[in-house]
């Protein structure tokens, strides 16, 4: 046989044009015959579960790709959806990255487990620390979509190159080696870099779901670089070619011929901050700043810098004027944390939490330590402490920069550490102009707030348009609207009862001015005024109640559920000790059934006690997944029984403590996704099943809920968290109270709104294969600290 083999291998290596395909089989078999080793073999399926297994959801794959790109000195990546709303469309990845070379797209991407990564941690260009994880990134193209096409090509090449894999050929019982995929050499493209076509997508891709992607590769994104680089190139100023430019994503849809941006830095960073701020200083040592904020109708240029005399300067001396800081620039975000939008506020609070600060940029080059979340160059944490100032200033309410050029080195001086600037007149003024400009921002918008900015001031009484909900007024503002009215009556009134005319100061929009008013009315007026103030002093309060109204909404769907079955249960148990007692002698079936409800209810009694207790103390707590899950199904297991529907838990990892929360949240999130899923599962006619799967997923906890029910059409996917929606018929005047109560179209609306508020998320998602409708909760994981070494 060997010899056979030889021969063949021989004949085949003669051939005047190489069969590849059939060489590597030969000798392939050749080598079986070895006697004295062995050696593996893998199958080519081992991709295909490489890639279900290795990447699990389909944001931590295109994120990955995108890392890649990052990995390849990218400055900027397009990802663009085309036709996605449904499983089949295509995906593609454009980015301006180095390239691959023939050698590098061989021993690079086509190989398997290299460790490329590992013997060169850093990108070649910028220096950039490697974020793709080894060898993910080909596996997360498997895992998006059937077919893959790559077309790479390196700066100043003759020729780009482009591959073809096809992942449907890698199937079982078939060799990997023996799966070949079409390498072309193509002309050369207008520049570097590669695209990645991702075909016969495996999934459909929401707006939401594309988004949540973006939020994946955050933490690569500071968009500062790029727009300091820019500034400067357009000044003339020459900058380092490996100098990191920085990094922008940018994702796109297309439909039907038309692309809509969808996710960008602007969009879901940049554009949640409250305002803008950019401050120079003129030949002449003046500051002027230009600020803007698009929610408080605020758009000021050219504006000179005035300091406000109640600051405690960050230095030891504060300046009129800056003569070391000609040609300075400032750019900074300011964020106010307690306002960002639930949608987002998780991203951009680890955004701010990382990269929040003021950097330093000298040449071209930045600056360290300034700008790390250790270093407070500019005493904003330590003002922001001390409550010098009021408004939040801290280090992660900003992301910027400030540009020094100073190409001769005779105003800035680094350490001879190389570790910062050493601190003299110039830094000090830099200090100085940096922390007067931040702070004149925040001081403005504050007051555009409505807020006081220095706890001497006295309490602002109007509040800024910027703050009403919607297109109209809020409760609060009305109420002071009403007594700004009131009070200009009172004192028309008053000065009517002393002089004739009244008062000429004009009348509030909306209020005639009064002709004569009596000194009693006027005094009954001034005590009008006072109380509707109250009440708009009250209706504040009222707001910060939501929560815990929240919270008790979700407890009364908990009680409505389990007295239901608490009354069913102890209708059994009625029954069962009617039997006993009409029989000569206690019947041993009876007994055990007998046993069997005061178990079950003792069970359900005591879950639900559990999940009132804490919610009466307020007490929030971390809870482990796997605790949460498993007592919530073994509760209901009996009633699952009852109803012929299985239910199967499974848990991907260890310690999956939750953020703290109150555990009537959880009972309430659990009871509402059970009860939707039992209406879904009656409706279809099916034997019920429920899938609940639970594991860590990109730092955060992931809960996935699925059931084989009559499903969710697309379009409502987001509607279904909205609230009264609902996809159940009006509740009969038979059905139980449980079925009234869950069927208001409220209970998901209630589980969202759990979930935001503590920076978690729910969605739905396509389901795994045997099931109609998952529901997939987000929620951020415990720290150290919040879970305490009671609980290792």
């Amino acid at each position: 046989m060997t010899k056979s083999i030889r021969g063949s291998l021989e004949e085949a290596l003669q051939e005047e044009s190489l069969d590849y395909a059939r060489i590597l089989s030969l000798a392939h078999d050749l080598s079986k015959e070895d006697s004295s080793r062995v050696r593996f073999s893998v199958d080519a399926s081992h991709i295909s579960r490489l890639g279900l297994e290795l990447v699990s959801k389909q944001e931590t794959a295109i994120s990955e790709l995108i890392k890649n790109a990052y990995d390849a000195d990218a400055v900027t990546v397009d990802v663009v959806f085309k036709d996605s709303d449904e499983p089949g469309g295509i995906l593609e990845i454009i980015d301006s990255g180095n390239g691959m070379s023939r050698e590098q797209l061989l021993n690079g991407f086509m190989r398997i487990s290299t460790t490329d990564k590992m013997s060169e941690p850093r990108s070649p260009g910028f220096g950039r620390q490697r974020a793709g994880r080894k060898g993910i990134g080909r596996f997360a193209a498997q895992r998006l979509g059937r077919r893959l096409h790559i077309s790479t090509q390196q700066a100043g090449a003759g020729d780009s190159l482009e591959v073809e894999i096809d992942w449907d050929r890698f199937s079982a019982g078939v060799d990997l080696y023996s799966v070949s995929n079409e390498i072309r050499v193509c002309p050369a493209k207008a520049s570097a870099g590669t695209t990645v076509k991702i075909f016969d997508l495996r999934d459909s891709w929401s707006e939401a779901q594309i988004r949540r992607a973006y939020r994946y590769v955050s933490d690569l994104l500071h968009p500062f670089p790029i727009e300091r680089r820019k500034r400067l190139v357009d000044a003339g100023i020459q900058i380092p070619s490996s100098t990191d430019p920085g990094f922008k994503a940018t994702f796109y849809k297309e439909q039907e011929g038309d692309i809509v941006s969808i996710a960008s830095d602007e969009q879901d960073i940049l554009g949640n901050a409250a305002a803008k701020l950019t401050a120079y200083v003129d030949g002449s040592g003046r500051v002027m700043y230009d600020l803007s904020s698009g929610r408080y109708k605020i758009d000021k240029k050219a504006v000179p810098l005035r300091f406000e005399s109640k600051l405690r300067p960050k230095g030891s001396q504060t300046f009129d004027a800056y003569s070391r800081l000609s040609g300075v620039h400032l750019t900074a975000h300011y964020f106010i944390q307690e306002e960002l939008p639930a949608g987002t506020r998780g991203m951009v609070r680890e955004i701010l939490n990382r990269t929040g600060g003021i950097r330093v940029y000298r040449n071209g080059f930045r600056v360290l330590p300034y700008g790390e979340s250790f270093d407070d160059w500019l005493g904003l944490q330590r003002s922001s402490a001390l409550r010098e100032l009021l408004p939040p200033h801290s280090n992660t309410n900003f992301i910027g920069l400030v540009e020094v050029d100073d190409i001769d080195g005779t105003r800035f001086q680094e350490t001879a550490s190389r570790e910062g600037l050493i601190e003299n007149e110039a830094f000090l003024q830099l200090q100085d102009f940096s922390y007067r400009a931040l702070m004149a921002a925040v001081i403005e918008i504050a007051r555009a707030r409505n807020r006081k900015v220095f706890a001497s001031d006295e309490k602002p009484t109007k509040k800024p348009s910027g703050e009403q909900k919607g297109d109209g007024e809020s409760v609060s503002e009305k109420a002071k609207n009403v007594a700004t009215k009131l009070r200009y009556l009172a004192k028309n009134a008053d000065s009517a009862a002393v002089v004739d005319p009244p008062s000429s100061s004009p009348a509030p929009e909306g209020l005639e001015s009064p002709d004569e008013q009596s000194a009693d009315t006027a005094q009954a007026l001034k005590a009008l005024a006072d109380e509707v103030e109250e009440i708009g002093a009250a209706s504040r309060e009222a707001l910060e109640e939501i929560g815990m109204l929240r919270v008790l909404a979700s407890l009364g769907l908990t009680i409505g559920e389990f007295t239901h079955e608490v009354r069913h249960t102890l209708a059994a148990l009625a029954i069962a000790i009617e039997g006993i007692g009409s029989g000569s002698s206690v019947n041993e079936a009876l007994s055990k059934e007998l046993t069997e409800h005061v178990l079950l209810l003792r069970g359900y009694l005591r879950y639900f006690d559990d999940a009132v207790t804490q919610n009466a103390h307020r007490r929030l707590e971390v809870h482990e997944l796997r605790d949460i899950v498993n007592e919530f199904v073994e509760v209901l297991r009996p009633t699952l029984k009852r109803q012929n529907v299985s239910v199967e838990a499974k848990f991907n990892g260890y310690d999956l403590f939750t953020k703290p929360m109150h555990k009537s949240e959880w009972a309430s999130t659990l009871l509402n996704l059970l009860t939707n899923s039992l209406k879904a599962i009656q409706r279809a006619g099916v034997e019920g099943r429920i899938f609940i799967a639970a594991g860590a997923v990109d730092g955060n906890l992931q809960i996935d809920f699925s059931d084989n029910g009559d499903g969710i059409p697309k379009e409502n996917w987001g509607a279904v968290f909205d609230a009264f929606f609902t996809t159940s018929a009006p509740p009969g005047a038979l059905a139980s109270h449980s079925e009234q109560l869950v069927g208001t179209g409220l209970g998901l609306k209630i589980v969202k709104d759990i979930f935001d508020g503590v920076g978690g998320d729910i969605e739905v998602v396509s389901p795994p294969d045997g099931f109609s409708t998952c529901m997939r909760l987000t929620i951020p994981r415990a720290t150290k600290d919040q879970i305490g070494d009671e609980q290792y």
